[in-house]
């Protein structure tokens, strides 16, 4: 499959809204630490960033190989 600049824009887009909304998240894990539940906070801190860097590279994936995880699981 050929690369498509369209999909490219496209998981570009997702990406970020994903990064804001992963991103609010963070912020209220900031403010458990401020609160005093440190490793709480740092733990959810963690986990977030984790899941924007796992969502941005699985999307990256399937612009580049033309297919998603979802068809990689069904062969």
């Amino acid at each position: 499959m050929a690369f498509n600049p369209k999909d490219a824009v496209d998981a570009a887009r997702d990406i970020a809204t994903n990064a804001v909304e992963k991103s609010s998240d963070i912020v209220e894990h900031v403010s458990d630490i401020i609160r005093g539940d440190i490793a709480g906070g740092a733990s959810g801190i963690i986990q977030n960033s984790i899941d924007i860097a796992t969502h941005a590279v699985d999307r990256a994936k399937e612009v580049f190989t033309g297919e998603s995880e979802d068809d990689v699981d069904d062969e």
